[in-house]
């Protein structure tokens, strides 16, 4: 079972990670344990993209509408499903 946002109290990512999400508006929220802000994931497609519900975060610079549907392509939060599945 895929661990809850909320059950996961210490989401660390690499520097070199964190160095390449120059275009977060957002402030990382999604490494704050106490508000994670961060789009939930359908499912990855690649090691760089991510399908993710529409109903995230109202705007996302890394966040694209493609069909009926929404992708990801923040280098931080791939980061966070990889090692995390969440």
């Amino acid at each position: 079972m895929a661990p809850i946002m909320n059950e996961i109290n210490d989401i660390k990512i690499s520097e070199d990670v964190l160095k390449k999400a120059t275009m977060c508006s957002k402030n990382l929220s999604c490494l704050n344990r106490e508000k994670r802000d961060m789009c939930r994931v359908e499912y990855a497609v690649s090691k760089d993209l991510l399908f993710v519900k529409k109903d995230g975060v109202p705007f996302c610079n890394y966040r694209m509408f493609y069909g009926d549907g929404a992708i990801c392509k923040c280098p931080v939060r791939i980061a966070i499903y990889e090692r995390y599945h969440i």
